[in-house]
C-alpha cells in the first residue's frame, strides 16, 4: 500500500490487484478511497485471481511491479507493445521468471536481492511472522516442540532462529549441501530428508518449490503433526493430496 500511494504521489497512473489468498480487503478499500484502480478483491480462486491479472494488463502498463511473477507470466501469453520492464519481489517470483528472461527480454530488478530487503525483512520479519502465527493459530506453546524447517535461505534462517529462540528444537533440510553445513555450523541439526519429518511436530516449508511435502509422506508423520508453509506460493505443501490419501488410509483401517 506505501508503494502504490507513493508511486501516486510521484505521478504515476495505477492499475493494481491483489496477492492470491493474502489480499486483505481494508487495504483495498484505503487504496480505492485514494483514487487508485484497484482489479477485484481477496480470493482463493485461482481462475478469478487469473481473471484479474488479464483485466490489470488490459491497461498495458508500461512498468510491471509484480509479486510472485504472476503479472509477467500472464505476459507472456498475453504481449503488448511498450512494456518497458519492471520489478519482482520475492524469491518464488525469481525462481518463476528465471527460465523465462529469454522469452521476456526486458529489464526486471529482482527487490529481493536487495541486501536490506533479505535481512530486514525475510530474516527477520519473516521469522517473526511465523511463530506469532504458530501462536495465533494453534494457541499452543513452542517449548520443547520439535520443529523441522524446510530451506535455509534467508526466510527459512529467519524461521529456525525464531524457533529455536522461542524454545523449540530445531532440525532444517536443505537440498544444498554447503547451506546445509551453514545451517549445521549455525547450531541446528541437520538429519537426513525422512528422519527430520518422521520426529517432527511442526513442519514449515520456507522453500519457494512445489511439492516439498506430499501424499508419499503420510506415512512418515506423526500424529497430530503441524505443517505449515512460510513460503510465498501455497504449493510446498500438497494439502488436497495429503487429506485425500489419509481419508482413503483411514477407510482401510
Amino acid at each position: 500500500m506505501a508503494l502504490l500511494l507513493t508511486l501516486r504521489d510521484g505521478g504515476a497512473r495505477l492499475v493494481s490487484t491483489g496477492n492470491l489468498n493474502t489480499t486483505q480487503p481494508d487495504a483495498v478499500e484505503v487504496l480505492r478511497a485514494e483514487g487508485i484502480t484497484v482489479v477485484g478483491g481477496p480470493t482463493r480462486d485461482t481462475e478469478v485471481h487469473a481473471r484479474y491479472l488479464g483485466e490489470v494488463l488490459a491497461a498495458k502498463p508500461d512498468l510491471i511491479l509484480d509479486n510472485g511473477g504472476d503479472l509477467f507470466a500472464t505476459y507472456l501469453d498475453r504481449p503488448y507493445a511498450g512494456l518497458l520492464g519492471g520489478t519482482e519481489e520475492t524469491t518464488s517470483g525469481r525462481m518463476r521468471l528465471e527460465p523465462l528472461r529469454g522469452q521476456l527480454r526486458r529489464p526486471i530488478l529482482v527487490i529481493n536481492d536487495s541486501p536490506i530487503k533479505q535481512f530486514a525483512e525475510n530474516e527477520h520479519a519473516v521469522g517473526q511472522s511465523a511463530v506469532e502465527s504458530f501462536l495465533r493459530m494453534t494457541n499452543r506453546v513452542t517449548n520443547g516442540e520439535q520443529v523441522t524447517v524446510f530451506g535455509y535461505g534467508a526466510c527459512g534462517r529467519g524461521v529456525a532462529a525464531n524457533f529455536r529462540g522461542a524454545c523449540a528444537r530445531v532440525a532444517v533440510v536443505d537440498v544444498n549441501p554447503v547451506t546445509r553445513l551453514r545451517a549445521h555450523l549455525d547450531g541446528f541439526s541437520t538429519p537426513p530428508r525422512d528422519v527430520a519429518v518422521a520426529n517432527a511436530d511442526v513442519i514449515i516449508t520456507v522453500t519457494g518449490a512445489r511439492d516439498v511435502l506430499t501424499a508419499a509422506d503420510l506415512p512418515l508423520l506423526r500424529d497430530g503433526v503441524i505443517l505449515a508453509n512460510a513460503g510465498h506460493f501455497p504449493a510446498e505443501i500438497d494439502a488436497a493430496g495429503l487429506i485425500s490419501a489419509d481419508e482413503v488410509a483411514s477407510q482401510r483401517e
